[in-house]
């Protein structure tokens, strides 16, 4: 191998790294602006009320402006008691309490799998993040109820089944004016559709007209959206997302390169939705049949990530209401899903475009392959030999073409002695030396670069494919999405894949045929130190590929090295 062929091979490791470092799932940098608004007067909150059998009492109470928790300050008590509805789609199972109006539980029904995305809080706890898990979709008066919550959070709703697929959260408040409103969280699931509908009603039950403060309330995401996992390992981030001014967005947590952390991060425009996005799914709030003014998410390190709409309301006359109605989509990163509720979401399936289509023939593949076997750990292991098998004939030619360039390092060191004062006329007599022996100095990296399109498929399979995640293989390797960490220590994972992989890539190299200058062997030694580091935490499913990879070369390598042997025998 000369400087020109490692440099070629250099460039691309180079290309590599600059797309793992592109891609690779890691909290983006903080690109809005900070919210600088000052707590405003609230206008309305509700109170706990009396249930009776059939249509829910009401119950009303008055609002300070200076509540505890960001102006909201439920007084006087009710004798309401905490009580759950459940409901149940070909999609989705779904528990609501009629604390805050919340959703509970949502198990996700996925093939035949059932995967909660409700995530504790005591998990969330245990992985040092500030948030309940609970899916409220809130709302809030003003940035500062967004950022420390408000009454209606713990409040015991009024609530009533109107049907298998609706339910009602009710309740009565009176602003600081003292005019009572009813406030309404309506709730409508469908049959078979990945989405359902959430509904905010405000109703002027006065004798003067109320507003909002500066004419808008915000609609927000929950702070978290499952399923549960190991939340300390880079590829398991949760996002808040958005889609403002036409644009995918997705927001930062704990301020950027050159900002600290803040409670808010803000941004005015126009907003079709605002969600959350987890390793495999998302939850997103679409506006139906309107335009969110703006779109507010938390930046604070370690906390939840909420992400919320600024919504326009008109003020209300006496009598009147007003109502907004979101589009809520829960499921998978699946573009047919996401465009079949708006075609706006199909950013949000977080899928590259240029890898898109060898990544769904990989999967496409694997999946075939795992019907005959049954693992798609040994799946992965037969489609590793079929590319490699696949790319037999290009690999033969580059072996032959490194042969012939080992062949040939003596008469191009001598021309480097000769002309080592003239570059120039050096690599002018190198490359008329490659061609007249018929010799490419490049085709060495041929495979390796044939290899990076399937490579860059799989990682990206295994980083966002529900259906590769939890997927085992043998012994210890029992999930294929993450790294195969068999202990920890002080808090540092010990992974016995990536050791393989290093010891493997090393004896690839250290058969592969080239010269035999420093800078080969320095790139030898260095190469898979620079792997190890690059793979170490990355889906133990990438890295068996990339071993299968290596040992099946070094085999062919082993052969191509005998053959000559035995045809000089005969």
């Amino acid at each position: 191998m000369d400087k020109k062929m490692l440099l070629a091979v250099t460039l691309s490791l180079g290309v590599w790294l600059l797309w793992y470092a592109v891609f690779k799932p890691v909290p983006p940098p903080q690109t809005s602006a900070v919210d600088t608004s000052a707590p405003q007067e609230t206008v309305s909150s509700t109170q706990p009320a009396a249930r009776s059998q059939g249509r829910a009492a009401e119950t009303t109470t008055t609002t300070t402006a200076t509540g505890t928790r960001g102006g909201l300050q439920i007084q006087g008590g009710g004798n309401i008691a905490e009580t759950d509805v459940s409901l149940k789609t070909d999609k989705y199972t779904v528990r609501l309490s009629n604390k805050g109006g919340a959703i509970t539980s949502l198990v996700y029904n996925y093939k035949d799998r059932q995967i909660e995305l409700v995530v504790p809080g005591k998990v969330l706890e245990s992985n040092n993040l500030n948030a309940t898990g609970i899916q409220d979709l809130n709302f809030y008066q003003n940035d500062n109820e967004f950022v420390n919550g408000n009454e209606l959070n713990s409040a015991l709703w009024n609530v009533e089944k109107d049907s298998d697929a609706k339910v009602r959260f009710s309740t009565v408040a009176r602003n600081t004016q003292g005019t009572p409103i009813r406030i309404e969280k309506i709730y409508t699931f469908h049959k078979d559709k990945y989405f359902f509908n959430l509904e905010y009603r405000f109703t002027n039950r006065g004798n003067s007209t109320v507003s909002m403060p500066d004419n808008i309330f915000i609609a927000s995401s929950p702070d978290f959206v499952g399923p549960t996992m190991d939340f300390n390992n880079s590829y398991n981030i949760i996002s808040s997302i958005y889609h403002i001014n036409g644009d995918f967005e997705r927001g930062s947590q704990g301020g950027g390169l050159f900002s600290s952390a803040v409670d808010t991060v803000r941004e005015r425009g126009t907003v079709k939705w605002v969600g959350l996005m987890s390793r495999y799914f998302l939850m997103v709030m679409v506006a139906d049949s309107f335009n969110g003014s703006g779109v507010i998410h938390e930046g604070r390190s370690n906390h939840g990530y909420r992400t919320g709409m600024y919504v326009p309301v008109d003020p209300i006359n006496p009598g009147e209401s007003v109502s907004r109605s979101f589009k809520v989509y829960v499921g998978e990163k699946n573009k047919e899903k996401l465009t079949a509720v708006d075609t706006s979401l199909i950013d949000a399936a977080d899928i590259n475009w240029m890898i898109e289509p060898i990544r769904d023939f990989v999967l496409w593949a694997l999946f075939k392959i795992n019907l005959l076997v049954g693992n798609l750990g040994w799946a992965l292991v037969i489609f590793s030999i079929l590319t490699k098998i696949l790319l037999l004939p290009l690999t033969i030619k580059s072996t032959d073409s490194m042969r012939k360039m080992q062949e040939l390092n003596p008469k191009i060191k001598e021309i480097r002695e000769k002309f080592k004062d003239k570059p120039e006329v050096m690599n002018k007599k190198v490359m008329e030396l490659y061609k007249k022996e018929k010799v490419n100095p490049l085709s060495g990296c041929l495979p390796l670069l044939l290899q990076m399109p399937f490579f860059f498929a799989l990682y990206s399979a295994l980083i966002n494919s529900i259906d590769l995640w939890n997927a085992p293989f043998i012994f210890w390797i029992q999930d294929l999405s993450m790294p195969d960490t068999i202990f920890q220590i002080s808090g540092f994972n010990i992974n016995i894949l990536p050791i393989i992989m290093t010891i493997t890539t090393f004896l690839q190299q250290k058969m592969t045929p080239g010269s035999d200058s420093s800078q080969q062997q320095m790139f030898i030694k260095l190469m898979p130190l620079i792997f190890i580091v690059i793979f170490w935490n990355m889906p133990s499913g990438l890295i068996i590929y990339w071993i299968m990879q290596n040992v099946l070369q070094v085999l062919h390598q082993v052969y191509i090295n005998k053959k000559p042997a035995k045809e000089a025998v005969a």
